[in-house]
């Protein structure tokens, strides 16, 4: 999935510099959009988490105490945003589970591997971050990374439920559904990213705001 980043980022940042209030839902918003509009594989996950960062931290540079509340909102909203992913994604193994004729059990294991590493990667991601800032940004992310090791985090916790679902269906498929070649895993790789958007797309269409811009004055 190719992502306009930068676009990306600048929605984050308008987000962040409006009200404290409102920040989580409209980052939640604008990821789950953009993770719905094509494949929803590892890459575009890193991707568009690292605009959502990116975006964030710009809105907050300031020296303002009420900044520090914006990106920990801005972060919450990501993670939710990262949380229904996970849960489309589990959706996604699970119905490819059930299609036994359609995918091998390597992809579905790759899948169920890169929706386990999730929470790993939004953490680093935070901590890349982190790492490339000073003053209060900096500190705020990194108080967000020891919550999220010590407490957890909204994706991790959809992760391990999504995981534990799943274990059934995987030990359910036959031994026939073991092997596939390296093309075949790519294709198998990118429809069930492709069924796992348009889980997503649904959650997204569902947070998106009325449009008002064809109502009579």
């Amino acid at each position: 999935m190719t992502q306009d980043t930068d676009r990306i980022a600048r929605e984050v940042e308008d987000a962040v510099a409006d009200d404290v209030a409102g920040v989580s839902a409209r980052v939640r918003q604008i990821t789950l959009k953009v993770l719905s509009e094509g494949q929803l594989d590892s890459a575009a996950l890193k991707s568009v988490m690292d605009a959502v960062v990116r975006g964030a931290k710009t809105g907050v540079e300031r020296p303002d105490p009420r900044n520090t509340d914006a990106l920990r909102e801005a972060m919450h909203g990501l993670d939710q945003a990262l949380a229904s992913a996970a849960e489309a994604t589990g959706l996604a193994v699970q119905e490819a589970a059930s299609r036994s004729s359609e995918f091998s059990k390597q992809s579905l294991k790759q899948s169920l591997n890169d929706l386990g590493s999730l929470e790993k990667l939004f953490i680093e991601t935070l901590g890349d971050a982190a790492r490339q800032s000073s003053g209060h940004v900096r500190d705020t992310l990194h108080g967000l990374i020891e919550h999220a090791r010590h407490s957890g985090t909204a994706v991790g916790g959809r992760v391990q439920g999504a995981l534990s679902q799943l274990a059934q269906a995987m030990t359910d498929m036959t031994q026939e559904q073991m092997q596939a070649g390296a093309n075949t895993l790519r294709q198998q790789g990118a429809l069930l990213a492709g069924i796992a958007a348009g889980f997503l797309k649904g959650v997204a269409d569902r947070l998106q705001p009325p449009d008002t811009t064809d109502r009579d004055a």
